[in-house]
């Protein structure tokens, strides 16, 4: 059995090391990576490393899996070279790709090819969702109204395309439109080509519900989401693999004295808290990969948090609200 990583990174690292714990050896790694002191070092270690993948030896193409790691703008390009192999069972990292266009014709051929590809998407894998769903029926919070993400440099894609999946999800609804303000900086220190996104946006759900997002590349702040109900809120802090969900609702008495109305009076009160793990996913989808009839995260979800990324972006580019069915590839590089 041979298993090709693509892209030896921080995130490609941890597949291998995960690989090697359930006991696959350095020669059934097959490790591709376009920086040659990271492949000299694989080399003294034992492992089958390339610079490219057409330089994979022959007698090696049979690749029955593959982990694409690399830059996000790479991703699918990677993908449909690993698949003239003859590989048809993927993972891709996030972001899938940096463009729709090129993300919609991979995803028809690997219908067309029968092949399984899932996504790396931290927080399906977490279950964090579900847990969400059950907190919101034993507190009888009704239907969320809205999720609001705040955070430092996280990266509206870095970070953020984790969010932005499970807020959508959380929601159980598509995107109406989007408006933005963004800062866009280039301090990748390893791609200065990569866009690194910062500032504010809001996405207008097709069933009246909101999703919000303040991130600033001023600051260190940790990644904070906030469900939000009609009389409530679920707070998710998480730090490492710490992680704790706060609920708050207003009182009783207050919803009695409006008979259950929208009001600005009354306090909110914390009634429940509940810790969860936020684990390493990375064991997770190699399960996925490996056992999965189905993908956790299927291309055509991966597409959805991808999409409002770049319509975030049209948006602060060409500086008015943009429609869903409107959004257009940009000619940016995003990781």
């Amino acid at each position: 059995m041979k298993i090709s990583i693509v892209g030896h990174g921080s995130i490609g690292s941890k597949y291998k090391e995960e690989l090697l714990k359930r006991g696959f050896t350095n020669k059934s790694l097959i490790i591709i990576d376009s920086n040659v002191t990271v492949i000299q070092k694989l080399r003294e270690e034992g492992y089958l490393c390339y610079e490219s993948i057409q330089d994979i030896d022959q007698s090696l193409k049979k690749i029955d899996y593959a982990i694409i790691a690399n830059w996000g703008p790479d991703h699918i390009k990677s993908a449909q070279e690993i698949s003239n192999l003859g590989c048809k069972r993927f993972i891709i990292e996030k972001p899938v790709s940096s463009n729709l266009k090129e993300l919609e014709l991979f995803e028809r051929d690997i219908q067309k090819k029968s092949i399984f590809a899932t996504v790396h998407h931290h927080w399906k894998y977490v279950g964090l969702e579900k847990l969400i769903k059950e907190i919101q029926s034993k507190f009888d919070l009704e239907k969320p109204v809205g999720v609001r993400l705040i955070g430092g440099a996280l990266g509206l894609c870095t970070n953020g395309i984790h969010w932005l999946d499970f807020a959508q999800e959380v929601l159980s609804s598509n995107v109406s439109t989007i408006v933005s303000d963004l800062d866009i900086d280039y301090i990748n220190p390893r791609d200065n080509s990569l866009a690194f996104i910062g500032g504010m946006c809001s996405f207008k759900m097709r069933n009246k519900s909101f999703i919000h997002v303040s991130f600033s590349n001023q600051n260190s702040q940790s990644a904070r989401a906030e469900i939000v109900y009609k009389h409530g809120i679920i707070d998710i802090c998480t730090k490492g693999l710490e992680g704790k969900l706060k609920i708050y609702k207003r009182r009783q008495e207050d919803l009695d004295k409006f008979s259950n109305k929208l009001t600005r009076h009354g306090l909110l009160k914390l009634i429940g808290e509940t810790e969860f793990i936020n684990k390493r996913t990375v064991p997770d989808v190699l399960d996925d990969l490996f056992n999965s009839k189905i993908p956790k995260t299927s291309i055509k979800r991966a597409k959805i948090p991808l999409k409002m990324i770049i319509g975030a972006i049209q948006s602060s580019k060409e500086n008015k609200m943009i429609l869903w069915d409107d959004i257009k590839d940009q000619e940016i590089r995003i990781s």
